[in-house]
């Protein structure tokens, strides 16, 4: 993964109309029944072969961890943590790449209270999309556990938009954070924060370059600087 071909990718997106993915989501009949699914860990999905990420290990962007702590009134700290299966070590720093909403003691994102999803009006871009997203040229739908045929006709062109801006946001945090890190960005080259550890991570967001300390086998943080 290079900034050349993401800009290529970025390129082809933005002159390709949203309408054009709409019939994909049309055809498979989801909209979001707001169940609670896709808060809950069901499966894991492989990295690589030492990675193995639960299914809702959700990354956001800055913005929409901003967004929920306007909403909730909550710190940073207590929205997301570095997001541990997308690290990079070089022996000498962890860097880590993004951040994950927090999980409770169930594995439960920890917005996922009575059977749902108690910051729907504040909730990340991702869970916006879900079940959609950008394949290499269409759209791809991940499984979800509400299979009921419903959703109309315009609100499939609407979702359309959404994927295709959220893909887009995508594409360009990820060449801020090559763009931070220096480099290429290879995904052989990615590995998983060690259970239990302690010391300090870097994290590269896309809008600054964060120091975060877990302790006490607990991660939680003792200093961060987003700056």
């Amino acid at each position: 993964m290079d900034t050349a071909s993401l800009r290529q990718r970025l390129e082809r997106l933005v002159h390709t109309n949203s309408s054009v993915f709409a019939a994909s989501i049309f055809k498979s009949g989801l909209s979001c029944a707001r169940c609670g699914w896709c808060c809950r860990e069901n499966f894991n999905i492989r990295i690589t072969k030492e990675i193995s990420r639960p299914s809702n290990a959700i990354s956001v962007f800055p913005e929409d961890v901003k967004r929920i702590m306007k909403g909730t009134g909550k710190h940073w700290d207590e929205i997301v943590k570095p997001d541990i299966y997308s690290c990079l070590d070089d022996g000498k720093n962890i860097r880590v790449i993004g951040w994950i909403l927090r999980r409770n003691d169930k594995d439960e994102c920890i917005f996922y209270r009575n059977g749902g999803c108690s910051i729907y009006e504040w909730r990340p871009m991702i869970c916006r999309c879900y079940p959609f997203f950008m394949g290499e040229r269409d759209i791809e739908v991940m499984h979800c556990e509400d299979q009921v045929n419903r959703i109309e006709e315009e609100s499939a062109k609407k979702m359309a938009l959404i994927v295709k801006r959220y893909e887009m946001k995508k594409l360009r945090s990820y060449i801020r954070i090559i763009s931070q890190l220096g480099g290429k960005l290879r995904r052989s080259d990615l590995c998983q924060l060690p259970c239990g550890y302690e010391g300090e991570v870097i994290v590269f967001d896309g809008d600054a370059v964060s120091t975060v300390k877990f302790e006490n086998n607990r991660n939680i943080y003792d200093k961060q600087n987003r700056g």
